[in-house]
């Protein structure tokens, strides 16, 4: 297959930026990025992509610089790994262990929790430039990916893909609820948070708060969905019909619920601080 030259990573992340910069003024999503690909004081600076947590109780940040992982819940981080841009972390809890990170050009693996890395190639994808991607929590062999401007893939074996619809074309972001048949959420630069049932055919979720560019998550046991925006992080408990602001000291860039104890949520704000709550969201601390 022959494709047209790329411009280097880092300079086609730039360039998304600037042109999301324009295009989020005034729709559904909200999108920022602070300071550069490190962290200072405990807080987080670049592209705040995705905030993943895992079973075993680490914390991992995702942004175009690669993947840090924090052991004591966001107050400490390592240097970014991986080496590639890390626009998406999914996983399933039928896969202990195993992650898929995808971003502009990049689909890899890893079986040790994000430790180590391997390239996963695109299979008949015709494309490379994933913004969202997703593994259905029930059944860990789906992976949906959706590529820019051209919509939303499926497949079963991670090589031969399939075209879903092309209705999340503008997402950035994109997840999968429980079941064997789950709903899927993206959040796209049109209509702010869009849900369906079937992959083909989607809609607003029209109660849905204003969400920051990747500020998306589904638990994969309850479904209860977070989203992450200007107002701070809100939970929807019956997959995006009704809301509850769960009072977050300041606007929210990022959020995860721990797969194993919902009661665990962590969010990240505008200033880079992440906060964690223990009680489901009724309280938070730094």
């Amino acid at each position: 297959m022959t494709t047209k030259a790329r411009p280097p990573r880092r300079a086609a992340a730039l360039l998304t930026a600037a042109l999301l910069s324009t295009a989020l003024a005034g729709a559904g999503l909200w999108w920022s990025t602070r300071g550069d690909a490190g962290t200072t004081g405990g807080r987080l600076g670049g592209d705040f992509h995705v905030l993943r947590a895992l079973p075993d109780g680490r914390l991992l940040y995702g942004q175009h610089a690669g993947v840090s992982a924090s052991q004591d819940g966001g107050r400490t981080w390592g240097l970014p790994g991986g080496g590639e841009d890390a626009m998406a972390l999914a996983a399933s809890p039928r896969a202990p262990g195993v992650l898929v990170m995808a971003g502009h050009d990049v689909l890899r693996v890893s079986r040790d929790g994000g430790r180590t890395w391997r390239d996963q190639g695109f299979g008949n994808l015709p494309g490379t430039d994933i913004h969202g991607f997703a593994v259905a929590p029930d059944t860990p062999n789906v992976w949906y990916a959706n590529l820019a401007g051209r919509g939303l893939y499926r497949t079963e074996d991670g090589a031969d893909w399939r075209p879903v619809s092309p209705a999340p074309a503008g997402a950035m972001a994109l997840a999968a609820g429980p079941g064997s048949a789950p709903r899927l959420y993206a959040l796209t630069l049109e209509g702010g948070l869009m849900v369906s049932d079937d992959g083909a055919t989607w809609q607003r979720a029209g109660a849905a708060p204003r969400a920051a560019g990747s500020g998306l998550d589904v638990h994969p046991v309850s479904g209860h969905v977070y989203v992450a925006g200007p107002a701070g992080v809100a939970r929807s408990e019956d997959q995006g019909a009704s809301w509850t602001n769960l009072n977050l000291p300041e606007g929210a860039l990022l959020v995860t619920a721990d797969p194993q104890d919902e009661t665990r949520l962590y969010a990240a704000g505008e200033s880079g601080t992440v906060y964690r709550s223990a009680d489901g969201g009724r309280s938070w601390n730094r």
